[in-house]
């Protein structure tokens, strides 16, 4: 029998007592999101920037040695795609070394570790959304940090879950909806990548499906990789579309009609190289937990006209 979200957090919470859970980047758009889904029902010890530095060893050891827990997220990453890519060095600090690092003090204390990774692993050359058993070829320096980062959390441990995830959006800080979004109400035309296609995820959601595939098994957590995001790819500039469509029936003054679009290896501003098509296939989760990820453009739409929806001049990083 299938269930429906609630229904089968609800079973999994009846199962399961409280735990004890450290959050790695507890201030940041995924962890915080994650943080105030997990503190209702666990105990959470969250650390942002100012309690934990990824890129320091002795910081990492000072803090996790001295911590009891029993599972562990890493959401903190370097996601500045064209930062990465010209601060190598820095990249598999925070994004490989760090992650191995965690794996290790979370192994002797017999914790579960979940680490959050991304579609870019992969080189884009594909038709079809990507499988968690097709063969990884990054093409930028962060998908070669995050995939370094992959291999040293599955090395330490094989119960530990690795979890990939695209183009994240969500509340707490904001993403590329709130940038085409700004884009549109300022500017009098808009060009994206026409052929760069990937797959949504919203916060809200992934919380909710990785909480499932940590907590809710009565076996125990879920170990491997996972892709999870929001279902049906999308190329950038159907997501950018349907963003200021939505704006625009919300009561937001756009005033672009049409975006425009471009070849991806036309945008100069790119330093770093993206996949063509890194969208990924969610089988394996929904045979797993017996749930079908919602569509993109509905977790868009809910996203843009609620309560969580924020507005600027200035998006940040949303490691697309």
């Amino acid at each position: 029998m299938k269930l429906t979200g609630n229904e089968w957090m609800g079973e999994a919470e009846a199962r399961k007592s409280p735990a004890r859970v450290v959050l790695v980047g507890s201030d940041g758009r995924l962890g915080s999101a994650l943080f105030g889904f997990l503190k209702h029902d666990h105990t959470v010890i969250p650390l942002g920037r100012g309690q934990l530095n990824l890129a320091s060893e002795s910081s990492i050891s000072d803090t996790l040695e001295a911590l009891d827990y029993e599972f562990l997220f890493l959401t903190a990453a370097l996601t500045g795609v064209d930062y990465c890519e010209t601060h190598k060095q820095e990249a598999f600090a925070v994004n490989a070394a760090a992650a191995g690092r965690i794996a290790e003090i979370s192994a002797r204390k017999g914790a579960h570790m979940t680490y959050v990774s991304t579609d870019m692993v992969f080189d884009g050359n594909t038709e079809l959304p990507y499988l968690e058993t097709d063969k990884p070829g990054p093409i930028s320096v962060y998908g070669e940090s995050k995939l370094k980062g992959e291999d040293y959390v599955i090395d330490t441990s094989e119960t530990n879950l690795i979890v990939r995830v695209s183009w994240v959006f969500g509340p707490g800080r904001r993403a590329f909806p709130e940038w085409i979004v700004d884009q549109a109400c300022s500017c009098s035309s808009v060009m994206l990548p026409a052929d760069k296609i990937a797959c949504p995820s919203y916060t809200l959601d992934l919380v909710s499906w990785m909480t499932m595939l940590v907590f809710g098994e009565a076996a125990g957590s879920a170990g491997g990789i996972f892709h999870l995001c929001n279902s049906s790819p999308c190329s950038w500039q159907e997501w950018g579309q349907f963003c200021i469509d939505t704006a625009r029936a919300s009561g937001h003054p756009v005033i672009v009609g049409e975006i425009g679009g471009v070849p991806l290896d036309s945008v100069s501003a790119f330093v770093a190289h993206r996949p063509r098509n890194s969208s990924l296939n969610t089988a394996k989760f929904s045979r797993r937990i017996g749930i079908q990820p919602r569509h993109w453009d509905d977790a868009v739409h809910e996203y843009i006209t609620g309560s969580n929806w924020r507005g600027s001049d200035v998006a940040e990083s949303a490691g697309i």
